[in-house]
């Protein structure tokens, strides 16, 4: 098999040849990847069955100092396209790295017109598309398959722009205000799915954390009032332009209230499949069926804080679970942290091989 055709047989619910692999590092590790190995690609050392492509730079100059006024934001604080304020940070601690504040520009907003008005950005721009699908096309004749997407969804960029208590507080008791953001929301990610998938992205991915590790940040049912139909509607621009794209979803924590809602409208790959939130065996017992499954390897014990023989039980435990009968990528269920040490990522890539082949 290629790894475009190991890779997409997997995401299919079918039996590869073996189960793919996938990693994610964070800066720090990735520093650590490039000190150990002297190389830079970590997909290339790795030789990882896909490749990623993103959007390009945003050519839309907006100032949100006006959003902010009210605030000192800390040295080192940077605001993004969707004028997201994100301060660094405290103390120079690696492994702090994923542990800033975001300060959202719409936090102070009392009407719908606010919301009409905020400058939102251009993620569906044709310009943000130019180059992909010759791009995707030079992959693919590598014989590997190719990832595109969002890295947040309906939810996470609505919270982002809107201030997560209020949305939440908006989703009950001031709709209309929910609706302005969200639907605004949708129509950006929708016009950018459409892009990746015409550039032809094997698969579309999104990000959507509405999971912790003991249940839903909100109720299935408010969920399937104000997410499931408008993540519906971008699943469905997708198979549109292209019926044989991949749905990958993602979010971390416990979402088994929701699984069958998400199969219902179109996922067809569930990531990450948090060991800590949810029983990996006792999902595909109840949805392997109907669902393609990638991720599934501890990041907040085994790969951090387990030994290399720890790793290498618990990536064969997987493969025998997870992986039976096949519909599964094995990887660590997030982006590896500074704390990982550098022999378990190699006791993980090691058990990959070893125990992946189907026979």
């Amino acid at each position: 098999m290629t790894p475009r055709e190991r890779l997409l047989t997997a995401c299919g619910r079918g039996r590869p040849d073996r189960v793919p692999y996938s990693l994610s590092f964070t800066p720090q590790v990735q520093a650590r990847f490039e000190r150990e190995t002297g190389a830079t690609d970590m997909a290339e050392y790795f030789q990882l069955d896909y490749r990623s492509v993103g959007e390009r730079p945003t050519r839309k100059a907006t100032d949100f100092s006006s959003y902010y006024q009210d605030v000192a934001l800390p040295p080192g604080t940077t605001i993004d396209e969707w004028g997201v304020a994100e301060t660094p940070p405290a103390g120079d601690d690696p492994s702090m790295a994923h542990f800033r504040h975001r300060l959202s520009p719409l936090r102070h907003a009392t009407s719908v017109a606010e919301v009409e008005a905020f400058p939102f950005p251009d993620l569906d721009a044709a310009y943000r598309f130019e180059g992909m699908a010759e791009e995707v096309a030079a992959i693919k004749e590598r014989g590997l398959a190719v990832m595109g997407g969002l890295g947040f969804s309906t939810f996470d960029y609505s919270w982002l722009v809107r201030g997560i208590d209020n949305l939440m507080m908006d989703m009950l008791a001031n709709p209309k205000m929910a609706s302005a953001v969200m639907d605004r929301v949708v129509a950006i990610l929708r016009g950018a799915t459409e892009g990746y998938v015409q550039a032809g992205v094997d698969i579309m991915i999104w990000g959507e954390d509405v999971g912790t590790e003991r249940a839903m940040m909100i109720s299935p049912s408010t969920w399937r009032h104000w997410i499931k139909p408008r993540f519906r509607s971008m699943i469905a621009a997708a198979k549109a332009i292209n019926p044989d794209v991949v749905i990958y979803y993602h979010s971390c924590g416990n979402i088994e209230p929701i699984i069958p809602d998400l199969i219902e409208i179109g996922v067809e790959v569930l990531n990450p499949i948090q060991p800590e939130a949810m029983d990996p065996a006792r999902i595909k017992r109840l949805y392997g069926d109907r669902l393609a499954f990638w991720g599934g390897v501890s990041v907040q014990r085994t790969m951090p804080f387990g030994t290399p023989e720890q790793v290498r039980a618990e990536v064969k435990e997987r493969i025998e679970t997870l992986g039976r009968g096949g519909g599964y990528v094995i990887a660590p269920a997030h982006v590896l942290e500074p704390e990982v040490p550098w022999q378990n990522i190699l006791a993980f890539v090691e058990a990959a091989l070893e125990f992946g082949p189907y026979r």
